[in-house]
């Protein structure tokens, strides 16, 4: 009996006191009335990753701290070691749940695993445990406008308590959580005073832009295209000014590769990642900018020699 219940209960469990079952995280949660702090994380591929845990999460006095409010949840996905099957795929829906698009993610939310608050990337302790005591200020303000929403005795108070209330809410989760408060604002919001009609119909267009912009980079760019005809493709996409800054934030990105290989000038496509990171903070693209900015970093001599080798490759 002792052997069967280890078996059961310790693939539960990460190293230094983090639960890797998302269920029974939130069981925990609501047993011992606290909140969920969900890392989503390439523990063996992702430097960032690597970093956060070694620098902040595998410590025992952070533990302590974080552990007051949250119970630690590791969900990992890695790529050099093999998973049981069941993790991978019950992992495989919760990152897909969440949205989850860079590594690593850490997620605030309530026992039943609604988000409240969170940060993409790596942070210095003293950033995560700003991001914590941040989150639990977001969890208390959104408590509260729910108290408004339910006492509300007409529309108009209701709606002014549903607008707060969306707007305490982290953006990447509004579809996918409150998606209900969402909807009632529509319905009671005769003139769009919350902007979501609007933001709506800049949501539509802006992926309309990102699909033309894959159609094109899938026309005109291949692996076999040579880096200067690819930068001159991407250069010369239309109308470029008029685009929304999402989409001139990607064809930026887009650029930096070509631009490396067709001219060497590895400074230079330093200089192209940090427009990126600074032209629409936030995103999937700035953070990705950002971990090739510090790998590069980290040993340009490397990287240059490699950019060189490859040029050699090539002719150039």
């Amino acid at each position: 009996m002792p052997i069967v219940v280890a078996a059961c209960v310790v693939p539960c469990f990460a190293a230094e006191g983090w639960l890797t079952d998302i269920d029974a995280a939130k069981k925990e949660a609501a047993e011992q009335k606290k909140d969920l702090m969900i890392e989503f994380t390439g523990s063996d591929w992702c430097p960032p990753c690597m970093q956060l845990r070694a620098s902040v999460f595998s410590k025992p006095d952070f533990q302590k701290e974080a552990q007051k409010d949250f119970v630690l949840v590791e969900l990992d996905y890695p790529r050099r070691r093999e998973q049981p099957k069941e993790v991978k795929d019950a992992n495989a829906k919760v990152v897909q749940q969440y949205g989850v698009r860079a590594f690593p993610t850490v997620v605030f939310a309530d026992a039943s695993g609604k988000p409240f608050g969170g940060f993409v990337g790596g942070r210095s302790r003293e950033d995560v445990v700003k991001a914590m005591q941040d989150a639990l200020k977001n969890r208390d303000a959104l408590k509260a406008a729910e108290e408004k929403v339910s006492t509300a005795t007409t529309d108009e108070a209701r709606l002014a308590a549903l607008m707060e209330m969306l707007k305490l809410v982290p953006e990447n989760y509004v579809d996918s959580f409150y998606g209900d408060v969402k909807t009632e604002i529509k319905k009671l919001d005769k003139d769009d005073k919350s902007g979501l009609k609007a933001a709506e119909t800049r949501a539509d267009q802006l992926k309309k832009e990102r699909k033309d912009l894959q159609d094109f980079l899938a026309a005109k760019v291949t692996d076999k295209t040579p880096p200067a005809e690819a930068l001159k493709a991407i250069k010369a996409y239309p109308n470029r000014d008029k685009l929304f800054p999402e989409i001139q934030q990607k064809l930026l990105m887009e650029e930096f590769r070509p631009y490396v290989y067709s001219t060497g000038d590895v400074d230079g496509g330093l200089l192209i990642l940090d427009k990126v990171i600074e032209m629409v903070p936030g995103t999937e693209v700035s953070h990705r900018a950002f971990i090739f900015k510090e790998v590069i970093r980290a040993d340009k001599d490397k990287f240059k020699s490699r950019i060189e080798a490859r040029r050699k490759e090539q002719g150039q």
